[in-house]
């Protein structure tokens, strides 16, 4: 009820459930369990969300018990990670921006994400984009730490700068 919260980077706060619980889709088959579960949200197993806790940024880590099809616990493991607010880092010219005709200003989509070295020089290891919250930027010292652990089913892009 309150997730676009969580994707827009606002806390949960006490609007998370206590006992959240989530079960595995009926759709997929398999029980094996990844590093980084595919989801809307940033969610990983414990030894990822260290290393991120590591990191310093303002966050939340919100844990849930994961079961399996046959509604047995299969891991309580995992956590949504959740960065808090986001960070300006586009550069808006040379990034591919659709805005809304209708309302000016109104970012539709971005189909190109060049980031800003100048706005860089500030950036946390972790964050949002401010004009698209739902996508994660990751340092290559954060991605650096995270490849030692060889975490599964994680796909990282590298992003251009300019």
């Amino acid at each position: 009820m309150y997730s676009h919260r969580m994707g827009q980077g606002h806390p949960m706060g006490d609007k998370y459930p206590q006992n959240a619980e989530w079960q595995m889709s009926d759709r997929y088959g398999g029980t094996k369990l990844a590093s980084l579960i595919a989801s809307h949200y940033l969610v990983v197993e414990r030894k990822l969300k260290e290393v991120f806790e590591r990191t310093g940024v303002p966050m939340e880590c919100l844990g849930f018990t994961l079961y399996d099809h046959k509604r047995q616990v299969a891991s309580r493991d995992y956590f949504l990670i959740n960065p808090l607010g986001t960070f300006d880092c586009l550069n808006l010219e040379k990034s591919e921006i659709e805005y809304s005709d209708e309302t000016p200003g109104e970012i539709i989509g971005i189909d190109k994400y060049v980031l800003d070295r100048n706005k860089l020089r500030s950036a946390p290891d972790f964050f949002r984009i401010k004009e698209d919250p739902y996508v994660y930027v990751l340092s290559h010292k954060l991605v650096d730490e995270l490849k030692q652990l060889n975490p599964t089913n994680v796909y990282l892009t590298q992003l251009e700068q300019a």
